[in-house]
């Protein structure tokens, strides 16, 4: 064979290994552009209550059979430390490794416990962290290391770096920190991962003062939703005129709360921050990571034929039923937050809590289903960046659509639902993680 012969046949390999690679590159490409919803399932998880070990009614085994009951799949039982001991969290970690199997999983994780108060309260929940003490010889929690009194001004911790130490506590050990009942206090420095735009325990908390101050059942349930939203919209209904308790007339929510409670809470005092504020930070480099959103029961009343577990709940995107996939799950924000109804919502492929490229323009899928035969889905919001882009009003069990959006920058988009259930009468909520996009 020539020269000429030999330089044309490793040419043409070249030319063909390059073929295959390029051939390679594109499948790998068509691959990661293609969604892989094929290969995850949809699971349910109540991650916040308690337990025998602290002020829970109930055991795990109690606990499963109610969660089993109401659709979920997994809990994490998350006792108080100041209430454990050794003894109790290897009990504690037995227990909930006897109670899962292949259709259920149960955990276990605790509540660093700060200053206390309907709305001011600094709690930190701890997922897949092996030990709740700081010093395991002296049993020693987070929050008698590193001490959160209470703020008589009502706002929130007085010391901000000892639950930035929590929060630190918690990930030296690989676990996922979320600040619990927040009502908009969770500060930028805390580093949390998570943060409960929903807690059904401070919900019923606040009905029960409300309807002890004079409001109807109605009224304090409309009363507790809008001070729980506190979490998710911060300042922006601080101001909203509510009624006095007790009386007729009108005042700011804000200025109810002080002349009844002494609660400094919202502007010009205290600032709240709102979830969406949160997210806007990891945008412009305040924050290294989102902060996404959980909903969860706090319930106490475990053991109880009423026991609140699984009222609230999270959808978790998994590809199998392990902790491994739920804890990833919850890092990643592969969920969405709920009361009821059931979510789905991507940007051009990309998951909740995903980051899309894109050109000038993408598509937002959405889909929701009420979940319920007697309810109908009354609004769905769609957000972006902290802002409403669409309001929907289906008046239907189920909703889907793909919604097309001229982009630029960076950004998300998430979206919240209202259902109505005409059996109980009563209305159910759902939040999505956000879908961040990049665009080109």
């Amino acid at each position: 064979m020539g020269n000429g012969t030999k330089r044309l046949s490793i040419l043409a390999a070249i030319a063909y290994v390059g073929l295959v690679l390029a051939l390679a590159a594109c499948s790998s490409d068509s691959n990661r552009e293609t969604p892989a919803k094929e290969s995850y399932m949809l699971i349910y998880l109540d991650g916040h209550m308690h337990s025998v070990r602290s002020d829970g009614s109930g055991d795990v085994p109690q606990i499963k059979t109610t969660a089993q009951s109401r659709g979920l799949s997994a809990v994490i039982v998350t006792d108080h430390c100041a209430e454990l001991t050794q003894a109790k969290w290897d009990s504690l970690v037995a227990a909930t490794k006897a109670a899962s199997d292949a259709s259920f999983l149960a955990l276990p994780g605790f509540e660093i416990t700060g200053s206390e108060g309907l709305l001011n309260r600094d709690h930190i929940v701890a997922y897949n962290a092996p030990t709740p003490f700081v010093d395991a010889a002296t049993e020693t929690c987070a929050e008698e290391a590193w001490p959160s009194e209470a703020n008589p001004e009502g706002y929130g911790t007085k010391r901000p770096e000892n639950v930035a130490k929590w929060v630190d506590f918690v990930h030296s050990q690989g676990g996922i920190a979320v600040h619990a009942h927040p009502v908009g206090t969770t500060r930028l420095e805390y580093g949390v991962d998570d943060i409960e735009v929903y807690n059904q325990s401070q919900i019923d908390d606040i009905v029960r003062y409300a309807k002890l101050g004079g409001y109807s059942d109605e009224e304090a349930a409309d009363l507790a939703l809008f001070l729980g939203n506190f979490a998710t919209y911060g300042n922006r209904d601080i101001d909203k005129p509510v009624r006095v308790p007790g009386g007729t007339d009108l005042a700011p929510a804000r200025q109810v709360l002080q002349d009844l409670a002494g609660l400094k809470l919202g502007a010009p005092e205290a600032p709240l921050l709102s979830w969406d504020d949160l997210l806007k930070a990891y945008l412009d480099g305040r924050l290294d990571k989102p902060i996404f959103a959980l909903a969860n029961t706090d319930a106490h009343n475990t053991g109880d034929p009423d026991s609140k577990v699984g009222l609230a709940k999270n959808g978790l995107y998994v590809k199998q039923l392990s902790a491994d996939e739920v804890y990833a799950a919850i890092k990643a924000g592969r969920g969405f937050a709920t009361t009821g109804p059931s979510l789905d919502l991507n940007l051009d492929g990309a998951l909740m809590g995903e980051t899309a490229k894109v050109g000038g323009s993408a598509s937002l899928s959405v889909k929701v289903s009420a979940e319920n035969d007697s309810a109908v889905l009354e609004k769905v919001d769609v957000i972006k960046n902290g802002e409403l882009l669409k309001t929907v009003n289906p008046n239907a069990a189920t909703y889907e659509e793909t919604l097309k959006d001229d982009v630029s920058g960076t950004g998300y988009y998430r979206i919240e639902v209202t259902s109505y259930d005409s059996s109980s009468g009563r209305r159910y909520y759902a939040w999505s993680n956000p879908v961040f996009f990049e665009a080109s």
